[in-house]
């Protein structure tokens, strides 16, 4: 199965359950460092998407504070409607904490998603 990496990790387990095996493992004196690595890895890709989506304003001479940005798709993975643990919304919340207008459209979202504002 190929492997295409993203902005992070989402869903209702992936970016969760590996902390309840790393914790259990130290119940038996043995650290889980790759999982725990990885849940490091993964944390930070938003603030790397989020870096690069501005160094590359930036090589255009604009700036991202009052840039309008579109994001399409915000659910956790494709062909899903599914927001949980989405990393698009943290990567929203940190365009707008530095000064973006963000503006969104997923269609697999349920209507009243499409219709209500996200929480970033």
């Amino acid at each position: 199965m190929p492997f295409y990496p993203g902005p992070g990790l989402g869903g209702h387990c992936i970016p969760v359950d590996p902390y309840y095996l790393s914790w259990k493992a130290r119940e038996f004196d043995f650290a889980a460092r790759f999982i725990e690595l990885a849940g490091e890895i993964n944390t930070a890709m938003p603030y790397h998407v989020v870096d690069s989506i501005s160094s590359s304003l930036n090589g255009q001479k604009k700036s991202l504070n009052g840039s309008r940005l579109l994001i399409l798709g915000v659910a956790y993975k494709k062909d899903v409607d599914d927001l949980r643990e989405s990393p698009a919304l943290k990567i929203m919340q940190l365009l707008q904490q530095r000064g973006a207008q963000i503006d969104y459209n997923d269609p697999l979202l349920p209507a009243n998603a499409q219709n209500a504002p996200l929480q970033f």
